[in-house]
């Protein structure tokens, strides 16, 4: 007896290694294995139920990316990006500092240099207009984390406007010339030694916002929040100083603190959209009441939640059994995928609770579970994607007390990207969700 129940967990283990490596045995469903009682059975007729609700904030201060821009999408309506900053002075690396600016100085000119990080999404072709605002409160949350739903006070009248077509691959950084009167201001009073610190800036500049124009429809687009590549650049001159040397103050986003001195307010106008009513985070929209679609949307906080209400009906096969792999099939809607909205890689996999709220990621072994997109490079294949979630169910099957966890698929970079995809419900005629469960059963 002994001997029989090593070798059936021998042969568990070597098909749970075959069928995570992709080499699935060529089985008819049922087969029975010569001189063994154990029977491979592959089911994809067990439920699930997938719902899109939307989490209330997502941690956008922890980005290394500023996100600016607005475009109307057919599924997720107007998405706005707005970026809030402060601005300090360093040190330079000669050790010259930021503050002792000659009295007999001259101010040339003024720049806001805004760096692309590559990062876009939509349309770039269209032009988009970026309003530069000076802040009237301080860069300092409420909670230590400015969240995609924060903003600041600003001073309505912007400092000044520009209407460019953004070049992420092609230039290096967006140039706004700041008026040479706004520049002035500060500048002497750096000279006059008004502004000594960078607490003395703040109290005269608090930061910075950047707002697109409430009717672009173009795309949202990344800015670099490291101090060689974003800053608010002053141009001054020395007399007596040779002709062409030109001496420069930097003010940049802060590089060396813990505290949050920059974010991105990203929303969705979603209101004439079948999105329109997820507006706290426990409200769930099934995808049988949204046209047999899911949602999935970074910046903005849409998510897909996937159940899976009838696991416990494996009990119901005669034997003992055990799950040895668990494949959830989902095909994004090949009607929204284009080269403005190309899909991801792969999706980000979690476990939340019965209100919509992370616990835990999925690991299986030694690393994170991840959904992949399969079938994007053949001719004629089916693009989907497949999320490994054999880990998961053996929890399900096995868990007391019993809870409503479930999983919640999303995209990679989060809090940084306004990427989004759209996939098929589990009742969707074209091909719908499904997951199939490779179920190994003994002692029958």
């Amino acid at each position: 007896m002994v001997r029989r129940i090593l070798s059936v967990l021998i042969f568990i283990s070597v098909l749970a290694c075959s069928l995570q490596s992709g080499e699935i045995p060529t089985l008819e469903v049922g087969q029975d294995f010569v001189d063994s009682n154990v029977r491979l059975i592959v089911l994809d007729t067990l439920d699930l139920e997938l719902s899109t609700f939307k989490f209330d904030s997502i941690n956008t201060s922890a980005s290394d990316r500023l996100l600016f821009g607005r475009f109307e999408d057919t599924y997720f309506g107007k998405v706005q990006a707005s970026a809030y900053l402060e601005l300090i002075a360093v040190v330079t690396e000669n050790n010259i500092q930021p503050y002792d600016i000659p009295t007999d100085a001259e101010l040339d000119s003024v720049a806001l240099i805004l760096g692309y990080d590559d990062y876009f999404y939509q349309d770039t072709t269209t032009t988009l207009q970026i309003n530069v605002h000076s802040l009237l409160e301080e860069v300092i949350p409420e909670e230590d984390i400015f969240y995609n739903t924060s903003t600041l006070e600003f001073d309505s009248i912007p400092i000044t406007s520009k209407t460019f077509f953004p070049e992420p691959f092609d230039e290096d950084s967006l140039h706004i010339s700041i008026p040479f009167e706004f520049g002035l201001e500060l500048f002497a009073k750096i000279q006059e030694n008004e502004i000594n610190d960078n607490e003395d800036l703040r109290d005269n500049l608090p930061g910075l916002a950047l707002l697109p124009n409430e009717n672009d429809n173009g795309s949202i687009i990344g800015f670099s929040r490291n101090q060689e590549s974003t800053y608010l650049r002053f141009f001054y001159s020395v007399p007596g100083a040779l002709e062409d040397e030109e001496e420069v103050l930097d003010l940049v986003i802060n590089p060396s603190t813990s505290a949050p001195v920059a974010f991105h307010n990203v929303q969705a106008e979603a209101q004439d959209t079948v999105l329109g009513g997820l507006i706290e985070q426990e409200v769930e929209l099934k995808s049988e009441d949204a046209n047999d679609l899911s949602y999935i949307q970074s910046g903005t906080g849409f998510a897909t939640k996937v159940t899976f209400p009838n696991i416990k009906s494996l009990y119901d096969i005669p034997g003992t059994g055990t799950i040895l792999s668990a494949l959830l099939q989902i095909k994004p809607l090949s009607a929204s995928v284009t080269n403005e909205t190309p899909l991801r890689d792969s999706l980000n996999i979690s476990v939340i609770d019965v209100n919509n709220v992370i616990s835990r990621e999925l690991v299986a072994g030694a690393g994170l579970v991840r959904g992949v997109l399969i079938g994007e490079d053949e001719e004629f294949g089916t693009v989907l994607y497949e999320v490994p979630v054999g880990i998961f169910l053996d929890e399900k099957l096995t868990e007391q007390p019993e809870t409503e966890d479930a999983l919640v698929l999303f995209n990679e970079n989060f809090n940084e990207t306004v990427n989004r995809v759209v996939l098929q419900g589990e009742g969707n005629s074209d091909f719908r969700a499904r997951i199939i469960i490779t179920y190994a059963i003994y002692d029958e």
